[in-house]
C-alpha cells in the first residue's frame, strides 16, 4: 500500500516523487525500462532562470552554454538573435534524469524498474496494475500521478486523453559545423510544416532534429538537401536516432478523482518550441503541493481541481498566447519569410532582446501587443497588423 504511485521515471516523475517523499509520504515510482534516463528522445535545453527557480544545482549533466539563436527563413536568410549573457544550457538528459532519480531515492521513494503499467483500478479501491518480469502485481495506492509521456496510459485509463494533438519529431546526433553557444532553427513548409528543424550543440556532437504537424518528419531529406544545413552536417556520422511526440497544451484534462497528470502526460510544454523540461518540473512542484494537501485532508475531485487552477494561474496565459502565435508557423513560405525578416528590424530586435525569456514566452508576446502602436509606426500598418491579429484572436 502506497500513498502515491507515480507512473513514469523521467525527470518530472522523479521530481514529483522526491518532493512528496520529503513530506513523508510513501511513494512508488514505476518505470518500464531497465534504467532511468534511457532511451532519450529529448533535445535537452534548460533555461538558467528555471533551474534557479526550481533550486536545482548544476551537475555534470550541463554541456553547452547557450547565448542565442540563428533563425533561417524558408529562403535561407539567416537572422541572429543573441545576448552576451548565458540564457540556457544544453544538458545530458540521461545523466540529468539519473540525478533526479537519485534525489528521489535519497528522499525515500521506492523505484520499480522493468515494471510496466498495464491498467488502473479507480473504483472503491484505487490501484495501479503492473507487469513485471516475474508476473503481474496490483499496487494499492491513495493517489496516482501519471508522468508517462504524451500518450499516457494513465491519462487514457482515467478518461482524460480525449482530444490530444501532437507534433511528430525525429532527432539524431551528428557532427556539424555550428557555434557552440547558438541554437539554429530552420523554418518553412518544405522543411517542417507547422513547426521547424533544429541544430543544437551538445558537447562535441550536435543534436539535429525536425518536427512536423503534417505527415512524417523528413529529417534525412533536410540534412541531405537543405541549402544551408546540408553544408554543415556530416551525415556519415549519425548516432542516437530517436523519435517522439510533442503534445499540444490545453488539449487534455490534467486531473480526475485520484489522478493527476504531470509533464508531457499533462501536455505541459511550451507551444512555440515544444520544450517541456522546465514546465514539467514546475508543474510537478504544483502537483506535489496539491497532492500533499489532499493526502493530509482528504482526496476528492474538488481538492484535486486546485492543481489545474494552479497550473492555469501560472502558465495559462503562456499556453494561450503561445498557441495563438504557433499558428504563424502555418503560414505560407512567402509569408514566413516576411514575418521572420521583421525580427531583424531594429525595433523588433531591440524588443526581443529586451523582453525575451527562455522559459516564459508570454511577456514578450504581451509586449508586442502593448507596444504595437510604436511598432506599427516603425514597421508599417499592413506588415505588423497582419501578424499581430494572431495574438489578438479570441
Amino acid at each position: 500500500m502506497f500513498d502515491v504511485v507515480i507512473v513514469g521515471g523521467g525527470p518530472v516523475g522523479c521530481f514529483t516523487g522526491e518532493l512528496l517523499s520529503k513530506k513523508g509520504f510513501e511513494v512508488a515510482i514505476v518505470e518500464e525500462h531497465a534504467e532511468v534516463g534511457n532511451p532519450v528522445h529529448c533535445t535537452g535545453i534548460l533555461g538558467l532562470n528555471g533551474l534557479k527557480e526550481l533550486k536545482i544545482r548544476l551537475g555534470k549533466w550541463a554541456l553547452n552554454k547557450l547565448r542565442g539563436a540563428s533563425l533561417y527563413t524558408p529562403s535561407g536568410e539567416e537572422i541572429t538573435l543573441t545576448r552576451k549573457t548565458v540564457e540556457a544550457l544544453t544538458i545530458d538528459r540521461a545523466t540529468f534524469d539519473r540525478d533526479r532519480a537519485a534525489a528521489a531515492a535519497k528522499a525515500g521513494a521506492t523505484f520499480m524498474l522493468k515494471t510496466r503499467c498495464i491498467g488502473l483500478s479507480l473504483g472503491k479501491k484505487t490501484s495501479v496494475n503492473v507487469k513485471k518480469i516475474d508476473g503481474s502485481e496490483e499496487l494499492e495506492t491513495r493517489l496516482i500521478i501519471g508522468a508517462d509521456g504524451p500518450t499516457s496510459l494513465v491519462a487514457r485509463e482515467a478518461g482524460l486523453l480525449k482530444a490530444a494533438k501532437y507534433t511528430r519529431c525525429i532527432q539524431v546526433e551528428a557532427e556539424a559545423e555550428v557555434a557552440d553557444d547558438q541554437v539554429e532553427m530552420y523554418f518553412g513548409n518544405k522543411v517542417a510544416p507547422g513547426f521547424f528543424a533544429w541544430i543544437v550543440p551538445a558537447g562535441e556532437m550536435r543534436r539535429i532534429g525536425l518536427g512536423t504537424t503534417e505527415g512524417a518528419p523528413k529529417l534525412f531529406e533536410f540534412m541531405k538537401n537543405h541549402p544551408v544545413a546540408s553544408k554543415k552536417i556530416k551525415i556519415d556520422k549519425l548516432t542516437h536516432l530517436g523519435a517522439g511526440l510533442i503534445p499540444q497544451p490545453l488539449t487534455r484534462k490534467i486531473y480526475s478523482n485520484r489522478v493527476l497528470l504531470v509533464g508531457d502526460a499533462g501536455g505541459q510544454v511550451k507551444p512555440l518550441t515544444g520544450g517541456g523540461i522546465y514546465l514539467g518540473l514546475s508543474c510537478a512542484k504544483l502537483a506535489a503541493e496539491v497532492a500533499s494537501h489532499a493526502l493530509e485532508n482528504g482526496i476528492n475531485e474538488k481538492v484535486l481541481r486546485r492543481y489545474e487552477q494552479a497550473v492555469m494561474q501560472k502558465f495559462g496565459r503562456e499556453f494561450e498566447l503561445g498557441l495563438r502565435a504557433r499558428k504563424l508557423l502555418e503560414l505560407s513560405d512567402k509569408e514566413l519569410d516576411l514575418l521572420l525578416r521583421l525580427l531583424a528590424t531594429p525595433e523588433l530586435r531591440s524588443l526581443i532582446l529586451q523582453e525575451a525569456n527562455f522559459n516564459h514566452h508570454a511577456p514578450l508576446l504581451k509586449s508586442l501587443i502593448k507596444r504595437s502602436p510604436s511598432l506599427i509606426r516603425a514597421i508599417g500598418v499592413r506588415k505588423f497588423g497582419k501578424y499581430l491579429r494572431y495574438l489578438m484572436a479570441p
